[in-house]
């Protein structure tokens, strides 16, 4: 059996149904607490949002809308849960209901005046409990949202109250559907496609204005005592790790759906890797969804990692950094969502239970608690350039523009910005940095929406045509956002006429592509696909910008012939020729096997070049046995454990057993080998990965962009991830069991298909598309395994594993 059918065997173990494990009591790993379980379903089930009212009595969102399916049997509506101590012991014992009538209710938070602060996905509005009944029965609206998108958790969510008196919230990305959210007084700010934003407004939802943009998800804000305000951000698929935010006036955070939901595409930043935007404070556990100051620290919850964490805050100039730490870790059944402080100092925080994104029955709360008496609640003060950036916000200066600190140089942009008049007296073309130039023109962009006239086109070109690409790759965001067609004379002259950065050179092709298709771009965007062939023919560009451009190619196109990738084979850049290998062996066919076979042949050329023209005969390794058996014996280390590894057709022998995961990472210590980690993604007598992920640029989109996976996970998740692949599925990538009414069950990940009655589009575990008609469809439904084959303990020896995960983990520079 060759390694190629064996991923086809792991398909069907991959099949074969795994009893769920019991729920664990969650371990607490700072001995400075005790936890403990004060309610759990039927009494509280899928709970969200909780704060402590001013009697002392706990409030809880309990969620029954949430991807409600057909066949639940909950209230209709989500309620808002009241736990109250009854004969005054000290203990809640009675539960009640404060509110019912919502949906998709995201958070809540108790005001110092006795009313509770609520956000759903469609409004925020406040309650009170007028007749002392401990029911609610007075209503105010703060602020809606008119628009179209409906998807539960992406719409206004994490509510905080502001050392400066007003109330700030969160609003999500809204799928980039056109929106407008509208306060108390007739104030309505519009958008769409730009990601999530954050905004404030006073208590009675008057006075609305938008604060920062560029994040995804924000589930959860919070002001330290210092007067920093924090925010937790889910990450957008394939751009790990989450995000601890600092939020600060005017601060851009990166994303932007309009680009896509990965967070890869050029226009986007996650970590402040484009000009004017932001870093974030620290990498979270996955799906963060409350954040909470306490007792000198900010804690956090992952949904997804199943853990509570803390952030010990420090000083990184006018920004701050944070070192994390597990509290309390779980197991798969822990989900923790949002805490309060109780009266009594300790720490209450809710379960949602179950990795079920559908409401589901079940949920738990717990109390954390201090076994002595707990430290000193002593906050980090601001540090003077903390403060300097404060005085920027209101006198800024140009000087400030060319500082590396980016929060201090943040400052001063968003302090022009909220000055028109001395705006539109600088002359930016003149000033004498890139920096400044760069600041001026942030601080127009933020102000143009309120108060600034609209963008002088002559002010772009200038800036097109700057000579620090800082200036470039900003004028050209900026073009992209506001899709300004007029400027495509311009780029697609920079791209024939001028050598950009490389840096320049994915957000100039985006910018292109995404004017002239309206395509985010990629393997598909024919534009994008002519653009970067044409970059690789040209000799005159360097070799590090052919080799990205031939990176993004799509293999299977007709963009470039055979012989002209060929020919790159011959490059003195290795990475050229390397990248010329692989993409001859991704593009297939009896041609390129010869051309892979002539080179892994070639004693005259590099190891590393033939190792990987010995990956592009892995789909037929039983045809080259002859070659390979020879290669097997080569003088180059390299070239012969590569041949061994092709050919060997093989199941691992006594393989360790999956779950076994602490004697699996014994088996792999020591220091992998990336290239030969990059040679197992790619084989198919390999990991066979790029079959369905893609990795820097190359690859394909059936599952998760692995990129940046390094970034998020640990050696031992990672590992995990690839061993037991059913045990954490993301909900944009949960297969559907489909029976047709030819008696036929088929499994797939379904294919988005804008056309309407069409048909249905799905990939199966092997990375391949099928289609249905719609009428033929009889039942369909979630499965609970992942598309991703299980079995690889039997596909990878330790070695090939070890080789594998060190490639994953060495993130490409971004």
């Amino acid at each position: 059996m060759n390694r190629f059918c064996r991923i086809a065997f792991c398909c069907v173990i991959f099949l074969t149904p795994i009893r769920p494990a019991m729920a664990e009591t969650p371990k607490v790993l700072d001995p400075r607490f005790q936890l403990e379980q004060i309610a759990h379903q039927p009494e509280i089930v899928t709970p969200i949002g909780i704060t402590f009212d001013q009697h002392g009595d706990l409030l809880v969102i309990e969620s029954h809308t949430h991807h409600r399916q057909a066949d639940y049997q909950g209230p209709p509506k989500d309620r808002i849960r009241r736990f109250a101590d009854t004969d005054n012991d000290g203990k809640l014992d009675t539960w009640s209901t404060f509110y019912e009538g919502t949906e998709a209710t995201m958070s809540l938070v108790a005001a110092s005046d006795g009313s509770i602060y609520v956000a759903t996905r469609m409004e925020v509005f406040r309650l009170r409990d007028t007749d002392g009944d401990k029911v609610a029965d007075k209503r105010d609206e703060i602020a809606h949202l008119e628009t179209a998108g409906r998807y539960p958790h992406n719409g206004l969510a994490g509510i905080a109250f502001g050392p400066d008196g007003l109330l700030y919230f969160g609003l999500g990305e809204n799928l980039g559907e056109p929106y407008a959210l509208v306060g108390t007084d007739g104030t309505k700010l519009s958008g769409g496609g730009e990601g999530g934003t954050i905004y404030r407004c006073r208590m009675d939802g008057s006075g609305l204005e938008r604060l920062a943009t560029g994040v995804w998800n924000p589930f959860g804000m919070i002001f330290d005592p210092s007067g920093r305000l924090f925010m937790v951000d889910n990450d957008p698929d394939s751009r790990p790790p989450c995000r601890l935010l600092e939020i600060v006036p005017g601060g851009d955070y990166g994303y932007q759906f309009r680009y896509g939901r990965t967070g890869v595409h050029p226009l986007q930043a996650w970590n402040g890797e484009l000009p004017g935007t932001l870093p974030m404070v620290a990498g979270t556990g996955e799906a963060p969804s409350g954040v909470l100051w306490y007792h000198g620290e900010l804690w956090g919850s992952s949904w997804g990692d199943h853990r509570v964490e803390t952030f010990r805050l420090g000083h990184n100039g006018a920004g701050v950094q944070a070192t994390p730490q597990t509290v309390v870790q779980g197991d798969h059944n822990f989900r923790p969502v949002d805490f309060a402080v109780a009266p009594d100092g300790s720490l209450y925080f809710t379960d949602w239970v179950d990795r079920s994104y559908p409401v589901h029955g079940k949920g738990a709360i717990w109390r954390l608690s201090w076994k002595d008496s707990p430290p000193t609640d002593t906050p980090l003060p601001l540090s003077a350039e903390e403060q300097q950036a404060a005085k920027l916000r209101q006198e800024p200066t140009l000087a400030a523009l060319d500082s590396d600190d980016p929060f201090l140089r943040q400052a001063a942009v968003y302090g022009l910005s909220q000055n028109p008049a001395t705006l539109a007296g600088i002359d930016w073309t003149s000033l004498p940095t890139g920096a400044q130039r760069l600041g001026v023109l942030e601080a127009i962009h933020w102000n143009q929406e309120a108060k600034f006239p609209e963008t002088n086109p002559q002010q772009l070109r200038q800036a097109l045509n700057d000579q620090d690409d800082r200036v470039r790759m900003y004028a050209m965001r900026w073009i992209a956002d506001q899709k300004r067609t007029e400027f495509l004379p311009d780029l697609q002259q920079r791209l024939k006429a001028a050598t950009p950065t490389v840096r320049e050179f994915p957000v100039l092709l985006s910018t292109i592509s995404w004017l002239e298709s309206g395509n985010a771009g990629g393997k598909n965007d024919i534009v994008e696909q002519r653009m970067l062939a044409d970059i690789v023919r040209d000799e005159k560009q360097s070799d590090e910008l052919r080799t990205l451009a031939l990176k993004l190619i799509a293999p299977g196109g007709n963009q470039l012939k055979l012989e002209e990738i060929r020919s790159l084979v011959d490059s003195p850049s290795a990475e050229l020729a390397q990248q010329a290998m692989q993409s001859i062996y991704l593009r297939g066919g009896s041609e390129a096997e010869k051309l892979a076979e002539a080179i892994a042949m070639d004693r005259n050329r590099s190891p590393e070049l033939r190792a990987m023209a010995i990956v592009g005969l892995s789909d037929h390794a039983d045809q080259f046995q002859k070659q390979l058996e020879t290669l097997s014996h080569d003088s180059s280390k390299v070239v012969q454990g590569e041949a061994k590894r092709t050919l060997d057709s093989e199941i691992v022998a006594n393989p360790t057993p999956a779950e076994d995961l602490d004697l699996w990472l014994t088996q792999i210590t020591g220091e992998g080998d990336v290239a030969a980690g990059r040679r197992t993604f790619l084989s198919s007598q390999g990991g066979y990965c790029i079959r369905c992920h893609r990795f820097d640029g190359s690859g394909a989109d059936v599952g998760p962009d692995l990129t940046y996976i390094g970034q998020r996970m640990t050696k031992k998740k990672l590992l995990e991830s690839i061993l037991q692949p059913s045990r954490e599925i993301a909900p944009m990538y949960v297969p559907k069991v489909v029976l047709t009414d030819d008696g036929r069950l088929h499994i797939g990940y379904p294919i988005t298909d804008p056309k309407v009655n069409e048909k249905r589009l799905f990939v199966d575990t092997a990375g391949q598309r099928f289609e249905l008609e719609p009428t033929s469809i009889e039942e369909e439904k979630d499965s609970d395994k992942s598309i991703m084959p299980a079995g690889f303990q039997q596909v990878l020896t330790p070695e090939e594993m070890r080789d594998l995960i060190a490639f994953l983990l060495a993130t490409p520079e971004s």
